[in-house]
């Protein structure tokens, strides 16, 4: 079974290479990583492409002169992009687990009639704004 797995990047890249290691360190390996930059102003998509060039799983997509289009129209031409039998979006400041992938096949395997499953959030960073976010 092949996953697709989303990120879009709008400036991240302080958060960027995080994310993607946490990807490539997934347990589960079949997979192709779309990351979709949204016209980044900061160094993210040169980020993005140094992993690129290391992992054939990873395909970085950008609209025409790295036009900025929102979230919402990013997120369908990713998601338009994708070839798995499945989807799993991460946000570009997310670090997934490492057998994440692998559990979400096993859960979907289970439930085959399930559409959507989701996962509970363990917030990390700045505390104070950690705090304020569970409250």
């Amino acid at each position: 079974m092949k996953i697709s797995v989303i990120t879009t990047s709008y400036n991240y890249a302080n958060y960027i290479s995080q994310t993607i290691e946490s990807v490539l360190n997934q347990t589960y390996k079949n997979f192709e990583y779309i990351i979709f930059d949204d016209g980044s102003k900061d160094n993210s998509l040169e980020i993005i492409n140094k992993y690129a060039q290391t992992d054939n799983r990873i395909k970085v997509m950008t609209h025409p002169d790295n036009e900025n289009k929102g979230l919402i129209f990013t997120m369908e031409c990713a998601i338009k992009a994708a070839t798995g039998d499945y989807i799993i979006f991460v946000e570009s400041d997310d670090i997934l687990l490492p057998e994440l992938i692998e559990t979400k096949i096993k859960t979907a395997e289970k439930y085959p009639t399930a559409a959507v499953i989701y996962n509970l959030i363990e917030p990390f960073g700045d505390e104070e704004r950690v705090k304020n976010c569970i409250k």
